[in-house]
């Protein structure tokens, strides 16, 4: 399922590697995951995305996607993330986390940017940010409001 998601075209067209990805490929890459934790995203027992965060280049960076597009435009991505954040910094302790984003994505740097990720690098294709742990806190005070208000 979660290969079937990556490698459709409104995935992968936003992916770092937009390589498909094969069943072996797959399988390879679980053998070698380590510390790195990946959650399938469920709303009403309907598996409809993955989140995730792994150990690269000595940074924690994270992702994630939600597959089904009648999820998409909704406040279900910053329900999912409030929550994943609150993992990575009140469970994991993590002090900071990245993310890569496609420098074409304006979708996805608005979405984190309304997060307090900060742009910390660029290269050809893709730009880092960089979420603090007092940033998350600013930023997880006003979305917590915004989500009681719309429950």
């Amino acid at each position: 399922m979660v290969r079937k998601w990556r490698n459709s075209p409104q995935i992968n067209r936003y992916a770092l590697d937009r390589k498909h990805i094969t069943k072996k490929q797959q399988e390879e890459w679980f053998k070698k995951l380590g510390e790195d934790e990946y959650f399938i995203i469920q709303a009403k027992q309907e598996p409809i995305g993955l989140i995730w965060f792994n150990h690269k280049e000595g940074l924690i960076e994270t992702g994630f996607y939600i597959y089904k597009q009648s999820r998409q435009n909704s406040l279900l991505p910053y329900k999912v993330v409030a929550m994943f954040h609150d993992y990575l910094f009140n469970t994991k302790q993590f002090k900071s986390i990245t993310c890569k984003i496609q420098k074409d994505n304006k979708r996805a740097i608005r979405f984190n940017g309304s997060l307090g990720y900060k742009k910390q690098s660029e290269d050809d294709e893709f730009d880092r940010y960089m979420l603090s742990k007092q940033e998350y806190h600013k930023a997880d005070k006003k979305i917590k409001i915004l989500l009681k208000a719309k429950i």
